[in-house]
């Protein structure tokens, strides 16, 4: 089929989830409008992190216990947190994902506990509960903010991957503001997973090893391969790839570096394994990848499937 260029303000179709999975952009957001939908079995856990808004009706979800979210509660899921799908009664709201690329890794709020923008997540990890609820003008300006979201991304207009990252600021800024219950008591090996995950997201691009996630955890390398994988169905070798290749999509996606540059600039010294470990989690030489991104930012999206 061929596609038509899109002008510089006009709509475009919605982002479908799988796009945004496939990595064609690091932010999706999706309105749910009266929804009714049974849980699916099972566990999941990703790579992005979750800000679910509920407007309207009831949403049951298994994170961190069993949670039952009302109109006003926001959800908040940090990558790797292991949680159950969500059941909808007559639900209405908001859910924004985001991939660890929405934000430069030498952005100082990357992996820091005292971070703004990003502390809403880590206090989750941490141990906090998942939910805030936002008073009345908070939730209104999130709702305004998610609103804008979906404007931008379902537009053309210049800047517009500016705009969607300054909105996904103010929208993390706002969580920030908020007042959460306190820290629940977290099980052990649930610590183990998140307290590695976080200090993986502070030091993935540096020359890392599992020997070095145990020591900055204070547990033993086996036992934190152990629990991690356990916890979020992934190696410490594949979490520390995961944000690597994010910022390796951030820079080809953002920047003109050359190939060899990115590849140092994300740990890697040697460009040909760069390329090859690229090509295996992506199907695409970096080269290739920036040029479908490049063509794709000017490109009308696929929408023919649409998350539920």
């Amino acid at each position: 089929m061929t596609k038509t260029k899109t002008l510089p303000g006009e709509k475009k179709p919605a982002l479908a989830r799988e796009e945004f999975e496939r990595h064609q952009s690091p932010v999706w957001v999706h309105r749910y409008r009266g929804e009714h939908r049974l849980a699916r079995p099972g566990t999941f856990v990703h790579s992005y992190a979750v800000i679910f808004l509920v407007t309207r009706g009831m949403s049951r979800v298994r994170h961190s216990g069993d949670l039952v979210l009302r109109a006003g509660d926001v959800h908040i899921i940090p990558p790797g947190d292991a949680h159950g799908s969500a059941h909808f009664e007559d639900m209405e709201g908001w859910g924004l994902s985001f991939h660890p690329e929405a934000f430069p890794h030498e952005d100082p709020s990357w992996g820091s506990h005292t971070g703004l923008r990003l502390g809403p997540l880590l206090r989750v990890r941490s141990g906090c509960h998942p939910v805030l609820r936002p008073n009345a003008a908070q939730r209104q300006r999130l709702e305004g903010w998610m609103r804008l979201l979906e404007q931008e991304l379902s537009g053309n207009e210049r800047s517009r991957d500016e705009a969607v990252s300054a909105l996904l600021r103010l929208v993390l800024i706002e969580l920030e503001r908020m007042s959460g219950p306190e820290a629940t008591p977290d099980p052990a090996g649930q610590g183990i997973a998140r307290q590695a995950l976080t200090y993986i997201e502070a030091n993935a691009l540096e020359p890392l090893s599992l020997a070095q996630v145990a020591r900055a955890v204070g547990r033993s390398a086996t036992h934190v391969a152990s629990v991690v994988r356990k916890e979020t169905d992934r190696t410490v070798g594949q979490w520390i790839l995961e944000y690597r290749m994010a910022e390796a999509r951030r820079r080809l996606r953002g920047t003109d570096e050359q190939v060899d540059i990115i590849a140092e600039r994300v740990g890697y010294a040697d460009v040909t394994h760069f390329i090859r470990l690229f090509r295996r989690a992506h199907g695409l030489t970096p080269a290739a990848w920036r040029r479908q991104a490049t063509h794709l930012s000017e490109q009308h999206p696929h929408a023919d499937q649409h998350s539920e």
